[in-house]
């Protein structure tokens, strides 16, 4: 029987490496994200590989646009047996040097709504044995200088899954977060570009290429946990927080994370 996955954020990095993994494992993709161009030429590359793909225009935050593709989806193939929660920007700006309110909920709207949104809109086409995948960040666990309003949209992901994996129980449908650390792909390197100074000193930072981190969060949706973590570093840094005591771990990352007014 077809399996179909669909995929928010689907035309580069993270989100398209899990595409091309996902092809290659039989799955019928459907993929969607803003930049129709990107969109497409994602969409062609997969189709060369023998992977049947689809490809939908839409920003992950436009309401009408989601539920026109919902019904199509509905239509054509009648299910999702994998919805991956993929798409997101960062802003890495000082909550103080935010000059526009709109800017300042951008990450929120994006990261945090985008996410819920999409997954109301189409949880019903997800039957018993489906799963959800959705992409927080080691940021949404614990929180650095410069990301307060991504992080805080993360950490939101994280417990909206938690919440949603509950509700879902009954209906045996797995629900998975993953909190992946700093990838190759062109969002990280746009966030490069503007970096504050106090940030710049400790760039480049490591990267994992988002095809290996693709392999892993697939591989460990195998199971039922809900939070997938594939760096080590993100393994070391919880592994602290749950055997140091709050105030050293507190001063540890302090000394650890980039922050304003440091040399």
């Amino acid at each position: 029987m077809e399996k179909v996955a669909f995929i928010t954020g689907g035309s580069s990095g993270l989100g398209f490496e899990t595409a091309d993994r996902l092809g290659a494992q039989g799955y019928t993709l459907i993929l969607l994200a803003r930049n129709k161009d990107r969109l497409d030429r994602a969409a062609k590359i997969l189709s060369d590989r023998g992977y049947p793909a689809v490809a939908y225009p839409c920003d992950i935050t436009d309401e009408a646009g989601l539920r026109k593709i919902f019904t199509d989806v509905r239509q054509r193939f009648g299910k999702i047996d994998f919805l991956i929660l993929n798409a997101g920007i960062v802003n890495c700006t000082l909550l103080s040097d935010f000059s526009d309110i709109a800017d300042l909920k951008k990450d929120l709207d994006v990261d945090l709504w985008g996410t819920i949104l999409a997954t109301h809109i189409f949880l019903p086409l997800l039957g018993e044995g489906s799963k959800i995948l959705m992409i927080s960040s080691g940021f949404g666990l614990m929180g650095a200088a410069g990301y307060s309003v991504y992080g805080a949209a993360k950490a939101g992901v994280i417990n909206f899954a938690e919440s949603l994996r509950r509700e879902l129980l009954h209906k045996k449908i797995s629900v998975h977060v993953a909190c992946p650390g700093d990838m190759d792909t062109p969002q990280f390197h746009e966030e490069q570009k503007h970096l504050p100074p106090w940030m710049k000193k400790d760039a480049p930072r490591g990267m994992m290429h988002p095809r290996v981190a693709a392999e892993k969060i697939l591989q460990k949706c195998r199971g039922n946990r809900l939070l997938i973590i594939i760096n080590f570093e993100i393994k070391s840094m919880i592994l602290m927080t749950r055997l140091v005591p709050r105030r050293l771990r507190d001063y540890l990352l302090d000394i650890t994370f980039p922050r304003p007014g440091t040399k």
